[in-house]
């Protein structure tokens, strides 16, 4: 697609957000929770605002297949913060899957009538929200302050600690 940099998390959640409202029988978005941040009210130092989860469903709903027949897929990405690639490669591969369908491509419309992909691109916003913002700080974890912490970084490695989120 030609970018030159990676979304950030306004910018992701507004593409996402976009994909739903531009191919509504493709592509459904669901909140399926809320960040440490916005869930809790704590907003430790002052600086994530707090972010709701999203899930992109995206599957053919002209199927032939109910949902109960379908095959399920979940792909997240997000988990650690200051790690941009993942969640760009996850949105290039919905945009991927997104355009082959609308151009017929065979394999693309047959693996989308069979199955539902659900796509959790940021699972852990809050601390994408603190890399972006706080560079010096190569933020990782989540930002409940119960988890580990040191004199720079607290939170709880949610790949570890899904309860924690």
């Amino acid at each position: 697609n030609g970018r030159s940099c990676y979304r950030s998390i306004a910018g992701m959640n507004q593409f996402m957000k976009d994909l739903a409202a531009n191919y509504p029988d493709l592509v459904t978005l669901e909140t399926i929770g809320e960040s440490y941040i916005k869930k809790n009210g704590n907003n430790n130092d002052g600086r994530s605002p707090g972010y709701d989860i999203y899930a992109l469903n995206i599957t053919a709903a002209n199927s032939t297949r109910q949902s109960s027949e379908k095959g399920k897929l979940l792909i997240t990405s997000g988990i650690h913060a200051r790690e941009y690639t993942p969640t760009e490669l996850l949105a290039r591969f919905i945009e991927m899957l997104i355009d082959g369908y609308n151009n017929n491509n065979a394999q693309i419309t047959s693996v989308l009538q069979h199955t539902e992909i659900h796509a959790v691109i940021h699972v852990n916003p809050d601390g994408r929200y603190m890399a972006e913002n706080f560079s010096s700080t190569y933020w990782r974890k989540n930002m409940n302050p119960s988890g580990c912490k040191n004199e720079d970084f607290y939170g709880v490695d949610i790949n570890r600690n899904f309860d924690f989120l």
